[in-house]
């Protein structure tokens, strides 16, 4: 899923031809850790990290002071390349760009955060297993197939490198809040698992 949907377009955005102390004494800049600089026409100037600045003098130009960013991201990406990104820049935020390099946003941790919620569906109530399959195809076929019978409804299905080369780790969010039902449909099909929890879900 692209990172449309997870941008947070209301990130404060500063011009390019303002000063150092008109962007701190700003009150949207107020909690930043990272500015987003825009020229006349929108479009993405530069970036500067707030501790970079706090110290310049007042009067500096801000665009002697922003950087042209190594990272950012395009609102058509993926949220799993904005989540490289951010692990690789080792910042919070980056900011998005349209294709025309106007600013759209921004996406930081939070945003990450919140679509993995949604990828997991940890946020839903129902019932959470984790099962160790043979890496092969159709391994996990099979268990998807054995809740379809019994009309167990998925929400999100992850999976992981297990402790073994030859298998992996898999867990199923279902909507069934009956884990003992879920277990009874593993077992009749020979399926063990490593743990079943019922999940009451959470709002944000």
């Amino acid at each position: 899923m692209n990172i449309c949907k997870w941008t947070n377009r209301t990130y404060p955005l500063f011009s390019d031809d303002c000063t150092v102390g008109e962007i701190l004494s700003d009150r949207k800049s107020a909690g930043l850790t990272y500015i987003i600089s825009v020229d006349s026409d929108g479009r993405l100037a530069g970036v500067a990290k707030v501790d970079d600045i706090k110290d310049v003098d007042p009067a500096t130009p801000v665009s002697e002071v922003i950087t042209e960013p190594v990272f950012y991201c395009r609102d058509s990406d993926f949220i799993e390349d904005a989540a490289l990104m951010l692990i690789e820049s080792h910042d919070y935020v980056l900011p998005v760009v349209d294709n025309d390099f106007l600013v759209v946003g921004a996406i930081g941790v939070f945003e990450i955060l919140e679509g993995l919620m949604e990828f997991t569906a940890m946020d839903k109530p129902g019932t959470r297993v984790s099962v160790i399959l043979e890496d092969k195809p159709g391994a996990l076929r099979d268990v998807v197939d054995y809740l379809a019978e019994r009309e167990v409804n998925i929400l999100s299905i992850i999976t992981s490198a297990a402790e073994s080369e030859d298998e992996r780790r898999v867990v199923i969010r279902t909507d069934e809040s009956d884990i003992g039902m879920i277990a009874e449909i593993l077992q009749e099909k020979g399926v063990s698992f490593e743990s079943i929890s019922e999940e009451e879900g959470f709002g944000v």
